[in-house]
């Protein structure tokens, strides 16, 4: 069930304030539902320089990927992580028991929907089922926000 949007309150603010530091122009506080202003505020967890990759601990997750937790709230079942991939790298096929969002940092990743470079978000929904791959032949890093846990197919 979607909640309705409401007049602007501090935490539309606060995400018109952040997304202002992110987006060089000044946006206007708009109404959103509180689903949609909680999920927008996890994104905005993304980290806001350059991806210094030797400045985090990377977990190896596969060949070629490679995993950093930034952040996770147990409770509402959410983590927000940096993926780096190598060139030519995939993740298993998999689906998830909740919704998922890549941001895409640098390189270029696609999946069965799509190709995604710098500021493209991949999105996909628990009744998604698919797998990524880095594609071209630079690096790629994302900020990948999901919800709920993977599920391998």
């Amino acid at each position: 069930m979607t909640t309705p949007a409401t007049e602007p309150d501090e935490g539309d603010l606060e995400i018109a304030a952040r997304l202002a530091d992110v987006v060089p122009q000044t946006l206007e506080a708009v109404p959103l539902t509180a689903a949609a202003r909680t999920r927008l505020l996890d994104l905005l967890e993304v980290p806001r320089r350059s991806i210094d990759r030797a400045a985090y601990a990377w977990v190896d997750v596969g060949p070629g990927l490679k995993l950093h937790l930034v952040s996770e709230d147990p409770a509402r079942g959410v983590r927000r992580c940096l993926v780096w991939g190598i060139p030519g790298a995939r993740t298993p096929r998999h689906g998830h028991t909740g919704d998922e969002m890549i941001l895409v940092l640098e390189g270029q990743l696609k999946d069965e929907r799509g190709s995604y470079g710098p500021g493209d978000i991949c999105r996909s929904s628990s009744a998604d089922i698919h797998q990524e791959q880095v594609v071209g032949d630079v690096d790629c890093v994302c900020f990948v926000v999901y919800y709920g846990d993977l599920i391998p197919v």
